[in-house]
């Protein structure tokens, strides 16, 4: 019996060792999720003009990439990682995309992907 346990648990440590989380894919562009899509449902509540505030609630990990004394400039950052169909190696990848939110006089000017 101590036997059976033992090659269960060696055969279940193997079987996890082999299981990929992440995506085995050719063009992170056009296969993983766009942060735009990801994130619809909080895009669709922040509007021009919107305080910074308010789009920090729908975002709070943002953070500021540039700021004056007029504009200031916040980043949201959407990571995932993948292989690469080509890359032989079990080697992940990061893609990173970026949201940045323009804002004037604390209140938001408009918004794009990076």
């Amino acid at each position: 019996m101590k036997y059976i346990v033992i090659a269960l648990a060696v055969m279940l440590l193997v079987s996890c060792s082999s299981i990929s989380d992440f995506p085995t894919i050719d063009d992170p562009q056009l296969e993983l999720t766009s942060i735009k899509h990801q994130y619809a449902d909080e895009l669709a509540n922040i509007h021009v003009g919107d305080y910074i505030d308010f789009v920090a609630k729908q975002f709070p990990k943002m953070f500021i990439a540039s700021d004056n004394m007029k504009n200031t400039i916040y980043e949201f950052n959407y990571q995932q990682q993948y292989l690469l169909v080509a890359n032989n190696s079990d080697q992940t990848k990061t893609y990173t995309q970026t949201l940045r939110f323009y804002f004037i006089n604390q209140k938001l000017a408009h918004w794009q992907v990076k």
